[in-house]
């Protein structure tokens, strides 16, 4: 089993590669090193947590339901930082296959579900509405759907620490003189690095 999800890995990998940069297999094992690089470090990368989510969760619908949130957050975070804007079809994509796993997921109640969606990242949205964007639908988009697929418990606990790592972050960026207060910096990869030190500790 552990080499059939190790292959389940390398093929979400590249499928997340392929998409993410819109680009093909072949520039992975391309002569631009540049490429090659991005390639491997993401198709390595997702192989990886998909072993390690394997490993801890074993093959459950919890574990369908994390590699899911792992996926969607790569992809998001990798577009993210390179069109600073979130995939709506990768969301609605997401959004339909976590509405699904919901009734068939034990580990996550639907009226935790529908509050991590409605509440949690309706919360985020009026914000940004509020804020004039200084935290972006796309993000609350993001976090709700981690929600819906999760539980608010887990968009709550991804939400707090990404808050304190991006803004531990930011002000190592301010104080090297790299950004400024009215800097943006993309919210999503917070969230990936949070969800994964969730899921790590």
């Amino acid at each position: 089993m552990s080499i059939v999800i190790i292959l389940i890995g390398l093929a979400l990998g590249i499928l997340t590669y392929s998409y993410s940069f819109d680009t093909n297999l072949k520039n992975i094992f391309s002569s631009n090193n540049k490429n090659r690089i991005k390639g491997l470090v993401v198709v390595i990368g997702v192989t990886t947590v998909t072993y390690l989510l394997y490993y801890q969760y074993q093959l459950t619908n919890y574990f369908i339901a994390m590699e899911l949130t792992t996926w969607f957050l790569i992809i998001t975070t990798i577009r993210d930082c390179k069109d600073k804007q979130i995939p709506m079809n990768v969301v609605i994509i997401t959004f339909i296959i976590g509405v699904i796993l919901v009734f068939f997921n034990p580990n996550v109640i639907w009226t935790h579900s529908l509050i991590g969606f409605v509440g949690i990242g309706g919360i985020i949205a009026l914000i940004s509405v509020l804020t004039k964007g200084a935290i972006g639908i796309g993000d609350a988009l993001v976090i709700g759907t981690i929600g819906l697929i999760l539980g608010y418990k887990m968009a709550l606990a991804v939400l707090l620490y990404s808050l304190v790592l991006s803004g531990l972050i930011g002000l190592g960026l301010m104080a090297f003189g790299k950004v400024n207060r009215k800097t943006k910096l993309p919210m999503v990869p917070f969230m990936l690095c949070a969800f994964l030190i969730i899921i790590i500790l």
